[in-house]
């Protein structure tokens, strides 16, 4: 059976591709045979590889089927958002006021924080807003300080999404104001034997609260446990077990917005700024503008594919169906409008994929490695826009999720691409430079994979003959 698959492997790409040179015939051999000897028993494979040099498909196997595209999807989402949004757009968190200020340095009137969904959003930034309220003089608010989240509805998570990932950093409760990503990271530190470890929480706040019911150095205790009660949507954090040694991690936090508007109060008090009254609200067209924090598309690119931040994935996603629904914009109208927007820029239709959030972590985004071939080709050919993605992916042996892969002389700095990794699928889309100077685009999407390393391996061998192309 096998020996006949790939017999119908070989006539397949021979009777669908003109003639090519003997590396190319080659190439298909090659190709065959990894997928013959080295796909795990249970798993399959999906692939399309296409020269962008010379503007054909040099191999394709089962490249129209649907398969989940896990963190591949980010490319997706980063060329709708440069190519709807724009290389100079920002990402903006505003401090606005209405009323006047008067001459005891009072505001009379009210204060509004306005999120613009920043993922970038830190404490250090939060703190220079304040700063810049202190700089124009205002010491009292006689009015109502408001956090304005009106752009986005209250849905903080796309469909498809996990439940039981609620406390992970990598899934944050989303909104228009989120500071430190919507995570808190959480330092557990032994003290002396007997007694209760110190715990650090960064950024430092009054808002999480911490039970501490660890100890140091007792081995009845089982081992240090760092959670929050997160089946109940709580932010208490929960310390329990033996500490034996420095222990961290982020969990993320319920209600961000609650969480940036209260750190942003906090600073309020700290710089010795008093008002009445907060609440939430939505900031009037002719407010005044006190101070601005931003951050420009390619930075939220380079983050969301570098490092595959689902947060910066998810804020683009969201920026872009802006568009169309500039206030209460949710992940249902964001997917809507990109999927339009596709169909209408690059003419694909949904037949080929579906769209549901912007990191691909829902369980229902479906795509084919010829629609992502046919996205990474079109953003090829526009000259503005594609160095800043190609820039902001991976790099093969050099920096993000592809530092320690494909690191030979032979592929280092050649592979250009993006990885993805859900229990169950593996992924990996991007462009690679050959040996004679052309430029390929491929998607590899390996579906049935529970663990990850054999499927990258493969991924990798395959990539590798790709590069030695031309030698």
């Amino acid at each position: 059976m096998k020996n006949l698959r790939t017999l119908c492997l070989s006539l397949l790409l021979t009777l669908s591709l003109p003639a090519f040179s003997l590396d190319l015939d080659s190439l298909t051999e090659s190709i065959d045979q990894i997928i013959y000897e080295s796909l795990p028993e249970g798993t399959d494979i999906a692939l399309m590889v296409y020269d962008l040099t010379n503007d054909t498909t040099i191999y394709a196997y089962r490249e129209k089927v649907m398969c989940r595209p896990a963190s591949v999807e980010k490319v997706v989402t980063s060329v709708a958002a440069l190519s709807s949004l724009g290389a100079e757009y920002k990402f903006r968190t505003n401090l606005k006021m209405q009323g006047t200020i008067g001459a005891d340095s009072v505001l009379n009137g009210n204060l509004y924080l306005v999120g613009g969904l920043d993922p970038s959003l830190n404490e250090y930034e939060l703190r220079s807003l304040v700063s810049d309220l202190k700089n124009a003089g205002i010491k009292r608010i006689n009015g109502t300080v408001y956090a304005d989240v009106s752009i986005m509805d209250s849905t903080y998570w796309a469909s498809g999404w996990c439940w039981d990932d609620a406390p992970s950093s990598f899934q944050p409760y989303i909104s228009p104001l989120m500071v430190h990503q919507g995570y808190v990271g959480i330092e557990v530190k032994p003290t002396s034997k007997g007694k209760a470890p110190d715990v650090n929480i960064f950024p430092a706040n009054k808002y999480i609260k911490v039970i501490n019911k660890a100890i140091t150095q007792d081995n009845t205790l089982g081992p240090l446990t760092i959670t929050r009660n997160w089946m109940q949507n709580d932010n208490t954090i929960i310390i329990e077990g033996n500490c034996k040694k420095r222990q961290s991690t982020d969990l993320s936090v319920v209600g961000s917005a609650d969480f940036t508007f209260a750190l942003f109060r906090q600073y309020l008090d700290e710089a010795g700024i008093s008002y009445g009254k907060c609440g939430w609200g939505t900031c009037p067209v002719m407010a005044s503008d006190i101070s601005e924090v931003s951050h420009g598309l390619p930075a939220i690119i380079k983050e969301a594919l570098k490092e595959s931040n689902n947060l910066f994935a998810e804020a683009m996603f969201l920026q872009t169906g802006r568009i169309q629904q500039p206030v209460g914009v949710s992940f249902k109208s964001a997917s809507k409008y990109l999927q339009n927007f596709v169909s209408r820029k690059f003419g694909m239709y949904s037949a080929s994929y579906n769209i549901v959030d912007g990191c691909g972590l829902s369980v229902y985004d479906m795509c084919s490695p010829q629609f992502m071939v046919d996205m990474l080709s079109l953003i090829y050919r526009d000259n503005e826009l594609f160095p800043i993605l190609y820039r902001s992916l991976p790099i093969s042996g050099v920096d993000g999720t592809l530092k320690t892969r494909l690191n030979s002389k032979t592929t280092l700095n050649k592979v250009h691409a993006k990885t993805g990794s859900v229990t169950g699928s593996c992924t990996l889309a991007g462009y690679i430079r050959t040996a004679d100077g052309r430029d390929l685009a491929f998607c590899i999407m390996n579906e049935g994979a529970v663990k990850m390393a054999p499927s990258r391996k493969i991924q990798d061998q395959i990539c590798t003959i790709l590069c030695e192309l031309g030698l």
